[in-house]
């Protein structure tokens, strides 16, 4: 994967009627008919003429009913005062909204489109968002091209609802996942990092029952696995990261 590429900004429809503005930080909009929905809100609020330019490019004359953050950290929030001021959209998160077991549905047409709680894997109001017909599904920083989710000490329930959270995204067998940042993927990656971090969290403990101290572990003594070499950032820094929460954690009694 071409770091390069992914990070410069280009505009993409997974399915007809759906797009995202894919860059570091992932923009989407769904057209549900007379109206957009719009996914997460960026960093940069600097970039508002130029998503905005990309929305009237596909949906022209649309307004946006609503914006829906998948979490409220400051990188998918830039925009939602732009979105509130211009159009009048309802801003929709975990802070905004409870949000029902049964999800909090938009529908017209054959267009539904679906927002459900996930906390805990990421943030403790992180929210995904699923379009059953299509198969699309919006993970904001859920799925992270490797890195575990969680920036916080990990224990064994954490990592628990973790693995369970993303088994449970795909068994949506989504075709298309979009993640908060980076390239689209699909429920194949989900699993594979499942497979990945559990590999991982064995392998670490194995090593750290040798060495108790967990003196000599570090990305360099556990490889990355050859076939996610090419996921976006994962060589540069996200599997060390990894490593590093794995061995603290198991070395600390926590997993």
């Amino acid at each position: 994967m071409d770091a390069a590429a992914v990070d410069r900004p280009k505009l993409l429809c997974p399915v007809p009627g759906c797009f995202v503005r894919q860059e570091v930080d992932n923009i989407s909009w769904v057209d549900m008919g007379s109206y957009l929905l719009v996914i997460d809100a960026l960093e940069r609020p600097e970039l508002a003429r130029d998503v905005l330019t990309a929305m009237e490019s596909t949906a022209p004359g649309k307004p946006v009913h609503a914006l829906i953050n998948t979490h409220t950290h400051h990188d998918h929030v830039a925009l939602n005062e732009v979105f509130r001021r211009r159009f009048g959209a309802q801003i929709v998160n975990a802070q905004t909204h409870v949000v029902p077991p049964a999800g909090l549905t938009w529908t017209e047409g054959a267009r539904r489109l679906e927002v459900h709680a996930a906390p805990g894997c990421h943030t403790d109001e992180d929210l995904f968002v699923w379009l059953p017909t299509e198969r699309l599904l919006f993970v904001g920083d859920i799925f992270g091209w490797g890195l575990i989710p969680w920036d916080h000490l990990l224990d064994r329930a954490r990592f628990a609802l973790i693995i369970s959270t993303y088994c449970r995204l795909a068994e949506l067998e989504p075709v298309v996942v979009v993640p908060g940042h980076g390239p689209l993927c699909t429920a194949a990656e989900l699993r594979r990092w499942v497979e990945y971090i559990t590999a991982l969290l064995d392998e670490v403990r194995r090593l750290c029952h040798e060495d108790s101290a967990g003196r000599l572990l570090d990305a360099a003594s556990l490889a990355p696995p050859e076939d996610m070499r090419h996921w976006w950032r994962f060589v540069k820094w996200k599997h060390a990261d990894s490593v590093s929460k794995l061995v603290y954690a198991v070395t600390h009694g926590r997993l």
